[in-house]
């Protein structure tokens, strides 16, 4: 089901930046223009000022937990004839960290130089020369780091993100935008900056689709995401090797520079099963179903004002049984990070890819093979402990009843065989200091 006012309250609620931020936003940016049009060394040569990136496309989200968000400013300037790249970027810091307002805020990186509000967010002041030709204006950013320039052309990126927008009619593209983005963030599975991740979503839809407004194609936000997520989907099914994803502006900018082949891997898997996490959950017809099946998608917070009865039969069950035989984690505990359990349903062990199961989902039949695998925010240093607990009478009277900690590594296989509903968890431990980083919570499984 769609659950379009959902989605609307899920929106409005969760994942849009609300407008006291952006006032604040665009409050002290203001007073930065202001501030920097005051520095004699760039009176004359500063031109003018816009924003740029995720707050030109209007696809800033709010910030998970209690983080903060950036934004970015572009300064256009004109060359000066005394100054190296890095200059341009150095000179600014200095003029910043000698004013009373910034000097305990401001910090220099190697495009720019950024302004910290504390708890609230940052803004990256992005330093660009404009050259002025015969035959064309070109524009450059600066990298500190290696004293050089690189050619860049930000307010093109916005002007055909604009566009692209306009063709789904809406603003449907910027709120898809938006939703992937709060995947990303509160997922933690995959890693693509926002520039990155706001292009290849973009480049998804084409002037074709205005004639498809008509054909209701795009009539509401979850089918808008329903059908760019496919296209993704489809388009990175179709390259297993890593894209040149660059600005659709200037093909010369590269915007997978932070890319390698593994994270390209990995986000090509992520949106996959993203992708028929979102369908499942668009063809569901049952309305508590296709709740817990977008709450799969986007957590908790969506519907979160509808109290699903049928979520608590699992726990309900379980306190019911004797769990003498569950083992409790020895390591204290220390959260430090985000860590889930998502599941695949298989006919066979690594066999063909069946479907997806959630927690707590509809009873299997016995002999179904699950693939349980780890979702974390943790480092390669971490190792992955595994809980598999079974319960119910069945198991019980055959003598099989699980609950040790006693395997390893990002993902494990189990098949379905007692009747009562089992669950597995999964812990992040760091072995040398003998800590717990993170744990999953119960993942339940319900056997017929």
């Amino acid at each position: 089901m769609k659950l379009t006012e959902h989605f609307d309250t899920f929106m409005s609620d969760v994942v849009n930046l609300n407008q006291t931020r952006i006032d604040s936003l665009k409050a002290r940016v203001d007073t930065i223009i202001t501030t920097l049009e005051s520095f004699e060394e760039y009176a004359d040569i500063l031109i003018e000022t816009s924003p740029q990136g995720s707050w030109a496309h209007r696809t800033i989200i709010k910030p998970a937990g209690n983080g903060g968000f950036d934004a970015d400013l572009v300064a256009f300037m004109k060359p000066h004839k005394e100054w190296t790249p890095a200059d341009y970027i150095e000179n600014l810091y200095t003029q910043f960290k000698a004013h009373g307002t910034y000097t305990s805020k401001v910090s220099r990186k190697t495009r720019c130089v950024t302004i910290q509000y504390a708890n609230e967010f940052s803004i990256d002041v992005v330093p660009c020369v404009r050259r002025v030709g015969i035959w064309e204006t070109t524009e450059w950013i600066s990298n500190r780091s290696d004293n050089t320039e690189e050619q860049a052309n930000p307010d093109g990126l916005s002007d055909w993100f604009k566009k692209q927008n306009g063709y789904v009619g809406n603003n449907y593209l910027i709120k898809v935008v938006r939703l992937l983005k709060y995947l990303r963030d509160i997922k933690l599975t995959f890693s693509a900056k926002s520039v990155l991740l706001t292009t290849l979503i973009g480049e998804r839809v084409t002037h074709w689709d205005e004639g498809l407004l008509l054909a209701n194609d795009f009539t509401d936000l979850p089918t808008a995401l329903r059908i760019i997520i496919k296209r993704l989907d489809t388009y990175l099914q179709g390259n297993p090797d890593m894209p040149e994803v660059s600005n659709p502006s200037l093909p010369t900018e590269s915007f997978t520079r932070h890319w390698d082949q593994d994270k390209y891997s990995n986000f090509r898997d992520c949106i996959h099963r993203y992708a028929e996490w979102i369908e499942d959950a668009c063809v569901e017809e049952d309305r508590d179903e296709s709740i817990l099946k977008w709450r799969r998608v986007f957590g908790d917070d969506f519907a979160k004002s509808v109290t699903l009865a049928k979520s608590a039969n699992a726990l309900a069950i379980v306190q019911n049984e004797d769990l003498s035989h569950v083992e409790q984690p020895q390591w204290p505990m220390l959260p430090a990070g985000k860590i889930v359990v998502a599941a695949t349903l298989h006919a066979e062990k690594e066999g063909d890819y069946k479907g997806t199961y959630r927690s707590n989902g509809p009873s299997l039949k016995p002999g179904t093979w699950l693939h349980f695998y780890a979702q974390h925010s943790f480092t390669d240093s971490i190792s992955i402990k595994w809980q598999v607990v079974n319960t119910g009478y069945v198991a019980r009277l055959a003598r099989v009843l699980r609950g040790q900690v006693s395997q390893s590594g990002q993902d494990i296989w189990e098949h379905t065989k007692y009747q009562g509903s089992h669950w597995v968890e999964c812990y992040a431990v760091d072995t040398k200091k003998g800590i717990c980083l993170g744990r999953s919570g119960r993942f339940f499984v319900n056997i017929a």
